[in-house]
């Protein structure tokens, strides 16, 4: 196990070799994520920032996410906040990373016990890389895929359509009437999906070292040798559909796009050695538990996630959006909305009134419940300790005493010193001791 010191979200400043460097990479992350969530988004007003970590000289701070910054003299890993206390040692929380990302539908990592063990002693970046090479590989190894894909092409016979614009404008225009411009979409192997993984699996080989990692990656490349190697972006992956029979590529294409949307293109930075995974906590634990829920509770619940199907006021304006909605489906008048919230209340939060919860979480919410006329609010905050505590109750109450809105703030299990393998039947447990009450109106 490597003797490198464990940094945590909002921990100890730590040392680095270059600020400018890093920092330089960093905005640049920053600047494609926000193109990326805003295509109109031009960059011309864009103002140097960057929120991933938090610099004081050569010192730097993790700050809300997680993940790991490689590049030219730097090494970063930065983890979950809710272990900075836990004396866990690093297997376990990668351990417990990999156990939520199972859950997860953007980060549909490949969780295997036998594989994470046998890896015990690898930094994270490159269990991350082995574990995309050994699902990439497993699954075209089993399931090689052709897809349709659009062709336009000249032909002397006919093909497909004919695309009669494009016929006048370049083969009437020069004189070659016997020339067809045809659109057709034959079924090929060499396509957009496969350069994509094939355009990944050489990002990656050119990054590990693992001998073993690099024979898994190594292989696909051999196996898609027909394939055009050719440069890729996450968009490419945007409008490809799969036929159900290749389920699994769902999963590779999430992989995929996880690299490419951390993968710059600017000339300069592509010269430097820099690559990085960072991902928002608070995103992992609303997906994680979003996920848990309608793998272990859709008998009895119906779970919707990121619901936004109504605005806040009538004139369609402060559309809402909740982290989970349930609805019981033997009756679909009982509702709770859930907001998962990815934060600490610290040690001593039961002596406070308001039990640690924030003022406008708490209006968000109400507003949030009285709109969706749902009388059922859970806040779930992740233990910090051990054992989780007792949930607080607040009854929030219309001017008239007509409504009334039951707030619930709730400590579930997210880690625990044992292992990840315990957080599974404590949280099933403890998800059902909070939602049994619901059914019966309590």
């Amino acid at each position: 196990m490597s003797q490198q010191r464990i940094n945590y979200e909002f921990g100890a400043p730590f040392e680095i070799n270059d600020r400018e460097k890093l920092e330089d990479y960093l905005c640049e992350i920053a600047k494609k994520h926000q193109i990326d969530k805003d295509p109109a988004f031009d960059g011309l007003t864009w103002r140097k920032r960057q929120h991933f970590l938090s610099f004081d000289g050569n010192q730097a701070r993790g700050r809300n996410y997680i993940g790991f910054i490689q590049g030219e003299g730097e090494h970063i890993e930065i983890y979950p906040k809710v272990f900075k206390d836990a004396n866990l040692d690093k297997s376990a929380i990668l351990k417990h990373l990999f156990y939520w990302f199972d859950y997860c539908r953007k980060w549909k990592f490949p969780f295997s016990e036998v594989n994470l063990s046998q890896l015990d002693d690898v930094e994270l970046p490159e269990l991350i890389i082995n574990l995309i090479g050994s699902k990439i590989l497993e699954v075209i190894s089993s399931a090689p895929i052709s897809l349709y894909e659009e062709v336009k092409e000249a032909l002397l016979m006919p093909k497909g359509s004919i695309n009669f614009n494009r016929y006048i404008n370049s083969s009437l225009a020069n004189g070659n009437f016997h020339v067809l411009e045809c659109d057709h979409e034959p079924l090929q192997y060499d396509n957009r999906l496969n350069r994509a993984i094939k355009y990944v699996s050489r990002l990656l080989l050119a990054k590990t070292k693992f001998s073993q990692t690099r024979y898994k990656l190594e292989n696909i490349i051999f196996i898609l040798d027909e394939v055009e190697d050719c440069p890729c972006t996450a968009d490419t992956l945007e409008r490809i559909h799969i036929n159900p029979f290749f389920s699994d590529y769902q999963t590779i294409i999430g992989l995929c796009k996880m690299v490419l949307e951390q993968q710059l293109y600017n000339h300069q930075q592509d010269e430097k050695s820099h690559w990085s995974l960072l991902l928002p906590m608070e995103y992992v634990f609303e997906d994680f538990l979003a996920g848990f829920l309608e793998r272990h509770f859709s008998k009895d619940w119906e779970v919707k996630y990121q619901k936004s199907d109504l605005y806040l006021a009538e004139q369609d304006v402060f559309q809402m959006q909740h982290d989970i909605y349930l609805t019981l489906k033997n009756n679909r008048n009982i509702s709770i909305l859930i907001d998962a919230k990815y934060k600490l209340r610290g040690k001593h939060f039961k002596t406070d009134s308001k039990k640690g919860i924030s003022q406008s979480d708490m209006y968000q919410m109400t507003a949030y419940a009285y709109r969706r006329g749902c009388q059922n609010v859970l806040l779930l905050y992740p233990n910090q300790e051990k054992d989780c505590q007792e949930k607080d109750t607040f009854v929030v109450s219309s001017f008239d005493n007509s409504q009334k809105i039951s707030v619930h703030a709730a400590e579930i299990p997210f880690w625990h010193p044992s292992g990840h393998e315990s957080v599974t039947d404590l949280l099933q447990k403890k998800l059902k001791a909070l939602l049994d009450p619901f059914k019966n109106g309590q």
